[in-house]
């Protein structure tokens, strides 16, 4: 179907039309049957429909024999760190993270606290053939219900090395936060309380589900926070997707900046405490490749999707990581996105070296285009590596062809039915003509596919 979609990204329909409570039972019960029995998580964030989907994952959940622990509306971070600490079998969000109100969706979390990777997601889809396996009378799970995950996942974020909040107090830094009415409108403000953060704007941070402008944390998106920064009325503003996993980031007088900042912000927090090798996605800027030439360090890149980027971490023991989204990656507080360990890195450098210093210390900023096509089609390779002629080829997630001073990265969405195009270049000029070529090839094959 269409506008229901089940990768490393979770599984994403349209409440009512493609993501019904039989569905959402279907898919529950499968990844059980391949990840065990045991106690599972459970979180949501706060979109209208969550409480329909989230009764149907209990259900499940319990008929399987499993224990079902609800933490409630907690951002998607909390939950996968709460899976961890606990040591707990798994667990399940329930939410679409930045997709329109319509949809909503299921993240599936393995032991350790982390998504599930491909391989898992291939077994997921195995077991959808395989009959329900219900638990007698008996053997039926319990619920119980759990309010402690936010302060818990707020006190391992104070206790990281990498996080100064003797100087973010001494700082007396005014934030201005905009959670979209998402699963983040209780926890980033009470971590900048507990952060000693004083004068704090909240946004938009009522848990109605209710977006009041497009839920992606991209400036365009954000007139009303970007405002109180060029005012002076804050010095630093935070703006979240619903889920709370992706962060942007701006600052007094200058306003907000793009999604692709907050990495570049938050990295050299982490390095000049620790020198490790970066993990970042194929489509993340070249401008987190400044900051690693800085420190000494290499970029490493793996497939778009967070799952995807842990897993390289894991592999090649990385401390520091994340997407150029929004997601900030540090594994020894979350081994995920978490838009309240960026808040932290970023207020903690700000406090040491001053908002002047940090933004005189961003690196040179690329021009990157982000666009889509509403369709997916066979990439057409040839056309575009015969345009691009490329120093570098990757076809790990899509196509990636990379030259010395840009690149261009083409790939089917994880969350929507969708193709995907991203162009980085040193100039508009240049990004905006090859983005157009781009386009009109992917066009042209989509028209010969109908033919």
């Amino acid at each position: 179907m269409k506008n229901l979609l089940f990768t490393v990204s979770g599984l994403r329909g349209i409440v009512g039309e493609t993501l019904t409570p039989d569905v959402i039972i279907h898919y529950t019960h499968a990844f059980v049957r391949v990840n065990g029995r045991g106690s599972y998580y459970l979180g949501r964030d706060t979109r209208p429909h969550g409480d329909m989907v989230r009764a149907a994952v209990i259900s499940t959940l319990l008929a399987s024999g499993c224990e079902a622990v609800d933490t409630g509306i907690v951002p998607t971070p909390t939950l996968l760190f709460v899976v961890r600490e606990k040591n707990a079998k798994g667990g399940i969000v329930v939410t679409a993270s930045h997709n329109p109100m319509e949809w909503n969706a299921l993240k599936f979390v393995k032991e350790g606290g982390v998504f599930t990777f491909d391989s898992d997601v291939k077994k997921i889809k195995e077991f959808l053939s395989i009959n329900y396996k219900w638990s007698r009378w008996d053997k039926v799970g319990k619920l119980r219900n759990y309010p402690d995950a936010i302060d818990e996942h707020i006190d391992k974020i104070l206790q990281s090395e990498f996080v100064n909040s003797d100087k973010i107090i001494k700082a007396n830094l005014r934030v201005a936060v905009d959670a979209v009415n998402g699963a983040n409108y209780y926890a980033l403000p009470h971590l900048l309380e507990r952060l000693g953060i004083r004068e704090i704007n909240c946004l938009n941070c009522e848990p109605t589900g209710i977006f009041p402008h497009p839920p992606e944390p991209r400036k365009e998106n954000l007139k009303e926070l970007n405002d109180v920064l060029l005012k002076g009325d804050a010095d630093i503003g935070f703006a979240t997707d619903p889920d709370g996993d992706r962060l942007l980031v701006g600052f007094r007088g200058s306003g907000l900046l793009t999604e692709e900042h907050t990495i570049a912000l938050a990295a050299p927090q982490v390095l000049k405490h620790r020198k490790t090798d970066i993990v970042v996605n194929l489509s993340t800027s070249m401008m987190i490749e400044a900051v690693a030439k800085r420190f000494g360090v290499e970029v490493l890149r793996s497939k778009v999707g967070e799952a995807n980027v842990v897993q390289k971490m894991q592999t090649v023991g990385s401390v520091f990581g994340g997407e150029g989204n929004g997601g900030v990656i540090v594994p020894e507080i979350n081994a995920t996105r978490d838009s309240l360990v960026g808040a932290a890195l970023i207020l903690s450098r700000v406090a040491e070296e001053g908002i002047e210093e940090v933004l005189d210390t961003l690196p040179p900023e690329f021009v990157l285009l982000k666009d889509k096509v509403n369709f997916r089609i066979k990439i057409p390779e040839n056309e575009l590596m015969e345009k691009i002629k490329p120093d570098t080829v990757d076809k790990s997630d899509g196509l990636y062809l990379r030259k010395e001073d840009f690149w261009i990265h083409v790939r089917p969405s994880n969350t929507e039915p969708i193709m995907r195009i991203y162009v980085e270049a040193g100039d508009r000029q240049t990004a905006e003509g090859l983005l157009a070529e781009i386009k009109r090839i992917l066009q042209n094959a989509h028209l010969q596919m109908r033919m």
